[in-house]
């Protein structure tokens, strides 16, 4: 079976168990434990007298900061905003209708798992027009790449032999693969996988992606977002790409901020899972570049960076790195 496969199975079902399980506390009983109410009854008075519920009414017409969510499962904002990004690196548009829920190491991947956020439903005519405006191309398609997600016998389904034999295919090459589960007529990311290769077009460690990740809550993607166009030549490219299964040319970004032109293939693969009952969709984008962008030198300087890890001064090779000295709150005086 596919690692991916097999992977998203056993976190699926491990995610459903953590769901169902209720943490139980059982207090000791001693002399220690007697329960003493300390006025229980008038603080719960005046916290209901503070209480002040608002209810307030939200169009729906006025955008939620120009993001949008489409039934299609297409990432879309208007704005490019590049706050609390992962070095000179751009965020994945993923980052506007999902957080991340879980990280975990699989061999050679890294799995980000994924949790919607509820926004509410855009339909697709809003984006279409807001393309329209800018290019006719790019949106046509889009109406391409919509209703292709929508209309299911547009989804030509595949096995799970076809997937590991073109997993075969593009061993050692970088790729990222999104997940996505078609439920109720709406498409859903499940997880986004890197694999090592990938890491080092971007010029993160692992350790970097986990404490990037836990921390800004933020998903790193390689391409460069043109503000100029805001974004709209990467968007088109991306569209085509997935209509049409084919390799495309698009610009890249890593931590440093080095940018570079490399072929980016696109191929997606609809698996329909009996068992479940669910249709998965899973969108391999396999980078084919010059090696040179891919360095782990470059990964190692870039993680020192990240970390703030300031080189040692001795010179032997068992201990070239040390962190920061960690001092504690009162010192030796001087005595005379």
């Amino acid at each position: 079976m596919s690692l991916i496969v097999r992977n998203i199975s056993s976190i699926r079902e491990e995610w459903r168990q953590l769901m169902k399980k209720k943490i139980k506390k059982t207090k000791r009983k001693n002399q220690y434990t007697i329960p003493y109410k300390f006025d229980d009854d008038i603080q719960n008075t005046k916290q209901k007298d503070d209480s002040l519920l608002i209810v307030q009414n939200i169009p729906s017409t006025i955008p939620n900061n120009n993001i949008f969510r489409l039934k299609a499962n297409i990432q879309f904002s208007l704005n490019i905003n590049k706050d609390y990004s992962l070095g000179q690196l751009f965020v994945d548009p993923h980052s506007n209708n999902y957080k991340i829920v879980r990280i975990d190491k699989r061999k050679n991947l890294i799995i980000l798992t994924l949790d919607q956020i509820d926004r509410p439903i855009t339909p697709p005519e809003v984006l279409y027009s807001i393309f329209r405006d800018r290019s006719s191309e790019l949106a046509k398609a889009f109406i391409q790449y919509n209703n292709r997600n929508l209309d299911l016998t547009k989804c030509k389904q595949h096995t799970i032999q076809e997937m590991l034999d073109f997993e075969s295919k593009i061993q050692r090459k970088p790729y990222a693969v999104y997940v996505n589960i078609y439920r109720d007529g709406i498409w859903k990311t499940f997880q986004k996988i890197f694999n090592k290769e990938l890491l080092q077009i971007l010029g993160i460690s692992e350790e970097m992606l986990f404490h990037y990740c836990n921390e800004t809550q933020l998903i790193p993607i390689s391409a460069f977002f043109d503000q100029n166009d805001e974004q709209l030549s990467v968007f088109y490219k991306i569209f085509k790409g997935i209509v049409g299964q084919q390799q495309i040319k698009r610009e890249y970004i890593n931590y440093n901020g080095e940018q570079f032109t490399a072929q980016l293939l696109v191929q997606s693969f609809f698996i329909y899972d009996e068992e479940k009952d669910l249709l998965f969709d899973y969108t391999y984008f396999v980078t084919d570049c010059d090696q040179k962008w891919l360095s782990e030198e470059r990964v190692k300087q870039n993680e020192l960076d990240y970390f703030n890890i300031k080189p040692n001064s001795c010179s032997t090779e068992e201990s070239s790195y040390q962190e920061p000295l960690k001092r504690c709150g009162f010192k030796t005086l001087n005595q005379k």
